[in-house]
């Protein structure tokens, strides 16, 4: 990893990570919504399987206290994520606070991750899942709390298993993993309680 590299976190690190704090929250509390900082960040580079959205959600959320399991573990990305955000980086999905999937088409066994207990429901992990886009691309009809009625998003790049992992989800609460989709053009977060419904296509 180059110097420029290790240095290429938020440039204002107190205003942007309250930025995209708010953001996320959000994005959680209105599942469906689409988020993105009014300001954003603009990063000299970023690390290796990130974008610029992806990577100001980790500089937000990880710190010295949170667990990370990553799809793509290259040593330049842990470099990166141990410089700026200090979080242990882990190999058990069981483990994590927080699993960055890098690439949304190729998901992991989401059942090996952390879904809390009944006692202690939020030791769960948070999927944080990189996708190609939240405006374009295969129609999802969202419900459930947070939402008046029910509200609709195009996602590119998130693999159908999504769907039916979230199905069983659902019916865990208040276990459960929740879901932060992190795209070049916004965030959508899916939350332990929001239920999906693929649109099917017109014949």
């Amino acid at each position: 990893m180059t110097d420029l590299q290790l240095v290429s976190g938020f440039q204002n690190p107190v205003n942007d990570s309250q930025q995209w704090y708010r953001v996320i929250l959000n994005a959680m509390a209105r599942p469906g919504n689409i988020c993105l900082a009014s300001d954003p960040v603009v990063f000299p580079c970023t690390p290796e399987f990130c974008n610029t959205v992806t990577a100001s959600i980790m500089l937000t959320l990880l710190d010295n206290d949170t667990a990370t399991w990553l799809q793509q573990p290259e040593p330049s990305l842990v470099q990166w994520l141990k410089f700026h955000c200090g979080c242990p980086v882990t190999e058990q999905p069981a483990e994590a606070a927080f699993a960055f999937i890098a690439d949304g088409t190729r998901l992991p066994d989401l059942n090996e991750f952390a879904i809390g207990t009944s006692e202690y429901p939020d030791k769960s992990t948070t999927l944080i899942i990189q996708v190609a886009s939240v405006t374009q691309g295969e129609i999802l009809t969202l419900s459930g709390p947070g939402i008046a009625s029910t509200a609709t998003i195009h996602v590119s790049g998130l693999h159908a298993s999504f769907h039916d992992a979230q199905s069983v989800n659902t019916t865990l609460f208040p276990q459960g993993f929740d879901t932060i989709l992190a795209a070049p053009d916004g965030v959508v977060c899916i939350p332990r309680t929001t239920t999906i419904r693929r649109q099917e296509p017109c014949m």
